[in-house]
């Protein structure tokens, strides 16, 4: 399946058609507080912004600049990245033994930033 059916399945109809147990996907996420609610909705969220960057870069668009600038600027790519990483957190996915030798992010940034 395309990521994007993932992220839509955390829509407000689908989730209400699985019987809200998609969250259980998520073991290690936070409980939810008043200020900040870690459910469906969060969750679309957050697989949306992941989405968004693997069809930005699915489609060779720029991803090591800022929008409104035009200047070099990793920080969206460090930002999903981040969103990435927290999600197999929650998962109970150990990154970096997933990743390992296959994870230069962090390297890459540097780089692109010291241009």
């Amino acid at each position: 399946m395309e990521f994007g059916i993932w992220k839509y399945l955390y829509s407000n109809v689908h989730y209400a058609l699985t019987g809200q147990v998609l969250l259980q996907v998520f073991p290690n996420k936070p409980r939810s507080t008043r200020t900040q609610h870690y459910d469906n909705s969060y969750m679309f969220s957050v697989l949306d912004s992941v989405n968004n960057m693997r069809n930005r870069i699915a489609h060779h668009e720029p991803i090591c600049f800022n929008k409104a600038t035009g200047a070099i600027d990793t920080s969206y790519c460090l930002t999903i990245y981040a969103h990435i990483m927290t999600l197999f957190q929650w998962m109970g996915i150990d990154s970096g033994a997933l990743l390992y030798g296959l994870d230069h992010v962090g390297q890459s940034s540097n780089k692109i930033m010291s241009i």
